[in-house]
């Protein structure tokens, strides 16, 4: 597909339907596997979980469009890795003020624009090998912390009263 805006357009709206489909298979189902997918609450690194499966998932399922799956994906691995990276920063600064769930949903939607905008774009001196791994380092860290999160800020559930402090006598 040579109209970079269709494509933009395909890849964007993918990524969110995945996103919704994500958190919609996780609320229903309960499973476990599912939470490696979707959040399994509101901590930043879980949230960041909306950007990275929907625009891996995105890509692969577009790829056809712009060369083939592995050029895509190749050619997109920094967006992969950098976008919820971002997100997951983003999340954290803007946890600290408590916010309302249309503020998460609002910068998950801009992180969407903006990987799914940068991820067809030929990024200059970044060996490809170096983004590669990262990305499913990324992957398995997500893997990891879904059954054996840290106990530490960014990575515990805000709903959670022990996560927020000990309560005194």
């Amino acid at each position: 597909m040579k109209d970079h805006f269709n494509r933009f357009v395909i890849r964007f709206l993918t990524a969110f339907l995945l996103g919704l489909a994500l958190l919609w298979i996780h609320r229903w189902s309960g499973h476990a596997a599912a939470g490696i997918f979707a959040p399994r609450f509101a901590s930043p690194w879980e949230l960041g979980k909306l950007a990275y499966w929907p625009l891996l998932g995105s890509l692969a399922l577009t790829g056809w469009m712009s060369g083939g799956i592995r050029d895509t994906l190749r050619r997109a691995m920094p967006c992969v890795v950098l976008t919820p990276a971002a997100l997951f920063l983003v999340f954290w600064a803007v946890s600290l003020l408590r916010p309302a769930g249309g503020v998460y949903l609002l910068f998950w939607l801009v992180a969407l624009l903006v990987g799914t905008a940068l991820s067809d774009r030929e990024w200059e001196g970044a060996p490809g090998n170096l983004w590669l791994i990262l990305a499913v380092a990324l992957g398995v860290l997500y893997l990891l912390f879904t059954f054996l999160p840290p106990l530490a800020g960014p990575f515990l559930d805000p709903a959670d009263a022990a996560a927020m402090a000990t309560i005194p006598d």
